[in-house]
Parts: structure tokens; sequence; C-alpha cells
């Protein structure tokens, strides 16, 4: 059986090969630890969009949150959608309505999402966050913006993943913005061959700003046999599981929450794969 490995947002201009092979031992590593091994002659697919979705951000010339403050060019919505997710992607790190209120100089105005220089006052109180970053919530907003709300940049993403899947089962292992990507596709596009497993790490599928934006009710893929979710409860962007709290489906989707990322990056996919219950899940099936 096929094994389709869907990476994140952030890796525009990078060698597609040296990224794969990042995976892969970092997966090996895991699997050394759980005492298991890939199956022979399994095929690894690793579609690879970096590139491709850059380009498309670039072509619809959404700017950052900093960009888009300074020239007035967002609209209504955009600010809703990724005022909300900064919002909570500061909270998920920690950040005090204290530590905002401190960045947000002048005058007392309002405060939300829809307030660009209250959404300002965020991004500058993230960057007196450990692991945080003004740049790092900025650029991850505006990624997951451009493809939840962009039809034509979706469609565009999903094909290269769609043409990664083929026609035969295959499980698939996703990590932060790719699982975002794989769930839209086996919940809206038809044609998904059987996954007997979906495994996603480092998920954003959990914050409630994403799923206010997916276009349609969450709900259980019906391709899907068994959904594995791996996060760090210090992981922001995922820290929380996809439980019936966070993620109400039926069946209930496995949760780990014991990963402890050793990377200096809590999000990044290393230190995920390298999980000896994430590596024995990604390959137990195959």
């Amino acid at each position: 059986m096929k094994l389709v490995m869907i990476h994140g947002r952030a890796q525009g201009a990078k060698d597609p090969v040296a990224l794969k092979k990042e995976w892969m031992d970092a997966l090996g590593d895991g699997l050394l630890r759980a005492d298991a091994k890939l199956p022979p002659g399994t095929i690894v697919e690793f579609p690879y969009y970096g590139d491709e979705l850059d380009r498309l951000i670039q072509e619809v010339a959404t700017p950052l949150g900093s960009d888009a403050l300074a020239k007035g060019t967002e609209s209504d919505a955009e600010k809703g959608f990724r005022g909300e997710l900064i919002e909570e992607l500061a909270a998920n790190a920690g950040m005090t309505r204290a530590e905002i209120d401190r960045a947000y100089a002048g005058e007392p105005r309002e405060k939300g999402p829809l307030n660009w220089e209250w959404v300002q006052a965020i991004l500058r109180a993230a960057d007196r966050v450990p692991g945080l970053g003004s740049r790092v919530l900025d650029t991850f907003t505006r990624d997951v913006y451009v493809y939840l709300t962009y039809p034509g940049v979706r469609a565009r993403i999903d094909q290269i993943v769609l043409d990664a899947l083929g026609d035969a089962p295959c499980v698939l292992l996703t990590h932060s913005l790719g699982s975002i990507i794989a769930y839209h596709i086996l919940m809206k596009r038809p044609g998904v061959p059987e996954v007997p497993r979906f495994v996603t790490v480092g998920s954003p599928l959990g914050l409630r700003s994403v799923q206010h934006h997916l276009g349609f009710r969450i709900g259980f893929p019906a391709p899907v046999r068994h959904w594995f979710n791996a996060y760090d409860d210090r992981d922001f962007v995922a820290l929380h599981p996809l439980d019936a709290h966070n993620f109400n489906v039926a069946p209930p989707i496995e949760n780990w929450g014991n990963v402890r990322n050793y990377t200096d990056n809590r999000h990044g996919i290393v230190g995920y794969l390298a999980d000896p219950v994430v590596a024995a899940k990604s390959v137990e099936l195959l």
C-alpha cells in the first residue's frame, strides 16, 4: 500500500527531494524507537506544493497583515478571519490580554479581530513570546486564509495532492496546513480512494477560527477508516486534541497527546515523526 505524506506551509523555495528525505529520516528514527519497520516495497509519495502556494499567494496579491494595514487593502472578511485566527493562536501561546494592551498604544479604541490596529498590537506582543513571533503568526494566517478563501488556489493545491493519491487505497500522513488540505479533499472531492488510516500531526483543525471558515460543517470523512491525531500541548497551532470538545465527529478520532517535540520548533515535523507512537501508527496499516 502507498504512504502519502503531505507537508505544511512555509516550504516554498526548498528542495522537495531533501524535504522528503527529512520526513523519511525522522520517520525512520521513530520506527527504530518503536521497534517497527516500513513494509518492504512501500511506495512513498511526497506531493510538493510549496512553490505553487507561494506563487498563488503572490498572484492573488494578499499581503501580510502589516502591509494590509499600511495600504488599507484588507476586506472585512479578511480582517475577521485573520484577526480571529491571530487572536486564537496568541491565546494558545499563553499571551495575556494585559500583554496585548501594553502593545496597543494610543487612545482607547475598539478591540477585536476587525480592528487591524488591535491585531497589530497582538503581533507586536507576539515578538516578546519565545517560540512565537509576529512573522510566524502573520504568515501562517495569511497562507491559511488564501487556501480556504480562494477557490482557484484551493483547486490547484488540491489537485497536486490528488495526483499523488491515485486510485488505490493509501495511508495519509499529514502535517499542519497539509492536514487542512487533506481534510478538505477527503470531505469535498469525489472519487478519493479508501484511506485505511488518516494521520494528522500538528493539525490546526482544532482551531475554531479554521473550522468557521472551512466552508462546510465538520464531519468524519467517508473514505477514512481510522483517524489518528497527534499533538504536543506546547505547540500553539495544535495544543488541543481533536476530541468531542474541539472537533466533535463520529466515529471519534484517536488522539495521542504525549508527543514531546524535542526540536526548537514545537510545531516542527521532525519532532512529531520521531515520536515512536506516531511512527508506528503511520505504518501499521500499510
